[in-house]
């Protein structure tokens, strides 16, 4: 369902079910897709423009050497790991700043 102008951008998922995991590869066949827990992706930071997610909520800490220290909850750590994943922008691409 991505809408018509964005049909060149390269698109990635991470997805710890196994099953949801590989029929969004078959969906998005040109995405790269993980199946895997997202604390076990190797991506390096400020690597995507945009992050859209389903955060999971929980009270389970996520094991990732990086983020151990700061004792994250799931939700927490997802929010920190993928703002670590995003550029900085410095313009608003929305309102012509």
């Amino acid at each position: 369902m991505l809408p018509e102008e964005l049909n060149n951008c390269q698109m990635y998922g991470v997805e710890l079910d196994s099953v949801s995991g590989r029929i969004a590869q078959q969906l998005y066949q040109k995405s790269t897709i993980a199946v895997q827990a997202y604390e076990k992706t190797n991506i390096p930071d400020n690597f995507f423009d945009v992050a859209v997610g389903n955060v999971p909520f929980d009270d389970f800490k996520p094991n990732d050497r990086r983020y151990n220290k700061n004792k994250f909850v799931l939700h927490d750590y997802f929010f920190a790991k993928t703002l670590d994943k995003v550029r900085p922008r410095w313009n608003c691409c929305f309102c012509n700043e």
